[in-house]
């Protein structure tokens, strides 16, 4: 009897364990079919067990009326309620069958649990008797121990063919020990005397409802600390790898993982239709496979941008197949649009084998929330993906410009070199041919050598240019100590006759006492020649040009105006570019060769100074060039 009590406590304690688990479970959910029928469940237990204990100290007391048949009615109540009750529990904990065909079976049994709780109350109650030694004996009539005894077996082969679908082990082992009880009160009578089998039956009890709290609870708990990991990982995946193969890889794995699943597919978009581009524990040679839109269940996603669903993946989907052995492999499947304002980056595929876990809400819960961070990782990904190749393409082209400038220049200087002599001997030539005919009367004969000369020396002007401008470059400077004063003084007297025949007034104003500057004198002379040169030929006769020297701060800065016609704005960006024209249609007749500029910036720059622009079309250009002081005389200035 020791034992019996024992079995007993043990009961009520597991019981009562059981019942706190269901308050806090229907708590958290009370609206699920699962938390329901386990609720029903465990109240069943609790009227079995309840039966027992009220029999049980019936049998050791001798109070009037005894409670021994009232406790044996409950106890059968509760027993057959939880022997059916359990057969439709294995279901719920193993999510299995579709919507419909779960109707039909909870309609069966409990059908089944009402007929049996009719019966039970209006049929005798069951006979028995207590012995000396104050245990109670009673039996089950034939029928119910064939009746419960089918049902606890159907239970047993259910619950071992649906056993890889259970969400947790603990369902497994609580369910087979509830089971075994059961067929231990059916067919031992020994241990139901003892209490035993009840107790086997309560611990199993105990096991589900710990099964149900881990599932309904602790689980989502979880769940969610791993939805931030993976959220963080995506985070990471995003700064610390902007490489796209790698992100898809991150994001798949990730997502297999939080759901448990299988194996996890990224199908990337591609506009017209969708591509596999990454793939999580599934065959690399699919990777490339190619899906329409509305074609498969990624296309369905993509297509109707919601997350497509399918318990049974060969036996509830009858579209295309996403990738080849797919109705042969695939067990449940996710289908996750991943989208940026309605914009489709991609789509998540997530996988169960055909025998593993079915997926539930809180699995699609989990994968709405990763999606956004997916697709914002892919888009990112992309978008440096494209960078990097415009990037690519951009440097490739500046080095496809770079050697043909380069060319370019190597042919202009092998150009000019091969030309110097031979126009160093034509215009000699021509000059002594204009001296023999001097005393000519032909006036065609002198133009036409007259024009002949000015071409002559224009190319030779082109050709100097072209190798002044190669010298600059190359760093070839004669730097000295020199006066710019002087310099700017013989410039404009060279071109004094010039502005004269076309009576234009040429101005000149230096600052009285402008410091020396190390300079190189035959290239300066050169830029401002240019600079002058320019000036009088885009000034209309009757104009004006002016040069003005003055320190500011420590640099001399030389500025030639005219009231010429202007540079256009669209030109004004170009204008230091070899070989560039701006296009202006009040100067047709102005000829050149678009070096003058080019050259003016290169030794300015070989002199570490600055040069600049200003023009308005029909009001003139103003040129600016700062050049430094020597070292030696910056120091000399005042503060």
């Amino acid at each position: 009897m020791e034992l019996s009590g024992v079995a007993l406590t043990t009961s009520a304690a597991a019981l009562l364990l059981s019942l706190l688990m269901l308050v806090l479970i229907l708590s958290q959910d009370s609206r699920s079919v699962g938390s329901r029928v386990y609720a029903l469940f465990v109240l069943l237990m609790m009227l079995w067990i309840s039966g027992v204990l009220i029999s049980r100290l019936g049998s050791l007391t001798n109070a009037e009326p005894n409670p021994i048949s009232f406790g044996l009615r409950l106890t059968e109540i509760g027993f057959a309620g939880a022997c059916i009750v359990a057969y439709l529990l294995v279901f719920v904990l193993s999510s299995g069958q579709t919507q419909p065909a779960r109707r039909l079976i909870y309609a069966a049994v409990l059908s089944v649990l009402v007929l049996q709780t009719i019966l039970l109350i209006s049929a005798e109650p069951s006979r028995y008797q207590v012995r000396a030694d104050g245990a109670l004996i009673y039996r089950l009539s034939d029928f119910g121990i064939i009746l419960y005894g089918l049902i606890s077996a159907a239970t047993l082969a259910l619950l071992w063919q649906r056993r890889r679908k259970l969400k947790n082990r603990w369902s497994f082992f609580g369910v087979s020990l509830f089971s075994i009880g059961v067929l231990g009160e059916l067919f031992s009578p020994e241990l139901r005397y003892r209490n035993l089998s009840s107790t086997l039956s309560a611990l199993g009890t105990l096991a589900i409802s710990y099964a149900m709290l881990q599932t309904q609870i602790i689980a989502p708990l979880i769940g969610r600390a791993q939805q931030l990991e993976s959220v963080r990982a995506v985070g990471l995946s995003i700064t610390q790898s902007l490489n796209l193969s790698q992100v898809l890889e991150t994001i798949a794995e990730r997502a297999a993982l939080i759901l448990q699943a299988d194996s996890a597919l990224i199908f990337l978009n591609h506009g017209d239709y969708l591509e596999l581009a990454a793939q999580y524990n599934l065959s690399p040679k699919f990777i490339g496979a190619r899906l329409a839109y509305g074609e498969g269940l990624v296309g369905c996603a993509a297509k109707t941008r919601q997350t497509q669903h399918v318990e049974n993946y060969s036996r509830d989907w009858r579209g295309a197949p996403d990738v080849p052995y797919a109705k042969q492999g695939f067990g449940s499947a996710v289908a996750v649009p991943l989208l940026i304002d309605q914009d489709v980056q991609g789509v998540l595929l997530v996988v169960a084998g055909v025998d593993s876990k079915r997926f539930d809400r809180d699995d699609l819960h989990l994968l709405g929330l990763l999606s956004p961070q997916a697709a914002i990782a892919i888009a990112n990904s992309r978008n440096y993906e494209a960078q990097r190749q415009l990037t690519d393409d951009l440097t490739k082209a500046t080095h496809q410009l770079r050697d043909m400038d380069k060319v370019k220049t190597q042919m202009l200087q092998m150009t000019s070199h091969q030309l110097k002599n031979p126009l160093f001997s034509a215009i000699s030539t021509l000059e002594n041919l204009q001296d023999e005919v001097r005393d000519s009367p032909d006036s065609n004969l002198h133009e036409s050598l007259r024009i002949i000369r000015a071409e002559l020396q224009r190319m030779e002007r082109i050709v100097s240019n072209i190798l002044n401008l190669e010298r600059v470059q190359n760093g070839k400077l004669a730097l000295t100590e020199l006066n710019i004063a002087p310099i700017i003084e013989a410039a404009v007297r060279d071109f004094s006759r010039q502005a004269e025949q076309r009576n234009i007034a040429l101005e000149v104003h230096c600052e009285p006492l402008l410091p020396p500057l190390r300079g190189d004198r035959h290239f300066l002379t050169q830029a401002l020649a240019n600079l002058l040169e320019n000036a009088l030929k885009f000034t209309p006769d009757g104009g004006k040009v002016s040069v003005h020297a003055e320190l500011i701060e420590d640099c001399v800065v030389i500025k030639v105006s005219d009231n010429g016609v202007g540079i256009p704005p669209e030109a004004l960006s170009r204008v230091f570019e070899r070989f560039f024209r701006a296009e202006q249609p009040n100067a047709a007749h102005a000829r050149g060769s678009g070096l003058g500029l080019s050259l003016v910036k290169a030794v300015v720059d070989a002199h570490n100074g600055r040069v600049w622009l200003e023009s308005a079309v029909g009001q003139g250009t103003t040129v600016y060039m700062a050049l430094p002081i020597s070292v030696t005389d910056r120091q000399r200035l005042p503060a």
